[in-house]
């Protein structure tokens, strides 16, 4: 069975908090009818529910998975160049520590499977002194609104969602087990009906793991003691986004 998309869809996640602060998607919203938590999303079955990510060469890196075991439910249907709604708990994003940081959202085809998947991103939101972090934004918004490209082939989708805690990474985590940036990524498989049908793009395409070095520009990061990036610049890092190879 599919489920329509008629203008938008959100996907509700909620941070947790136990020891150090923690996310993962929880839940769908289309056109404002929520899905039971934990029942109709497409999470991976063995996904880690709430366990950030370090190691950048972690099988488990992706999307906080060993596998891409899906369950057997509804697939969720987008044309392509809709806007769409990543949404978070607000309420449950200001307890705890709180995590400052990025946001990455990136597609995989599954034209060909789910083994050796290729990434491509598709939007982004670092650091801005008017706004702060994305993650500000989410607890003071609660959500965030990405553009579905208009241009993908028609077939199947694993958008990945990806918050980065930059709290920690003023050293690598190899250099410090108990430092480096984590990593905080979700999937959820969905079909692209409609758009313009384009061929696939072949530039810019990563491997997860594998897109990350921890030297890169936007993960080693020493934050001010306010939280902020040295001189309130910030690149996010992460190769080309989808719209800016064209």
């Amino acid at each position: 069975m599919v489920s329509k998309i008629s203008s938008i869809f959100a996907l509700v996640a909620v941070m947790a908090v136990s020891g150090n602060a923690q996310t993962q998607i929880q839940g769908i919203t289309f056109a404002g009818s929520e899905d039971a938590p934990n029942s109709s999303h497409n999470l991976p079955k063995n996904a880690l529910a709430v366990a950030p990510i370090s190691d950048l060469k972690s099988k488990a890196f992706a999307c906080r998975t060993s596998g891409f075991n899906f369950p057997k439910v509804e697939s969720y249907e987008a044309t392509g160049g809709e806007m769409f709604i990543v949404a978070w708990d607000k309420q449950a994003l200001t307890k705890g520590p709180q995590i400052k940081g990025p946001c990455n959202h990136w597609l995989a085809s599954t034209a060909s499977g789910t083994d050796n998947l290729k990434w491509f991103r598709i939007g982004e939101r670092g650091y801005t002194a008017a706004d702060g972090w994305c993650t500000d934004v989410i607890r003071r918004d609660g959500q965030l609104v990405v553009s579905m490209p208009d241009d993908l082939p028609v077939g199947e989708y694993i958008f990945r969602n990806e918050v980065i805690d930059l709290t920690y990474a003023g050293k690598t985590n190899a250099d410090d087990p108990t430092m480096g940036a984590q990593f905080y990524a979700d999937c959820l498989k969905y079909k692209v009906a409609g758009g313009k049908n384009q061929k696939m793009p072949t530039e810019g395409l990563v491997s997860l793991p594998g897109a990350y070095l921890a030297t890169d520009k936007g993960l080693l990061v020493n934050l001010t003691a306010e939280g902020k990036p040295p001189g309130d610049k910030y690149t996010v890092p992460g190769p080309a986004l989808h719209n800016q190879r064209k």
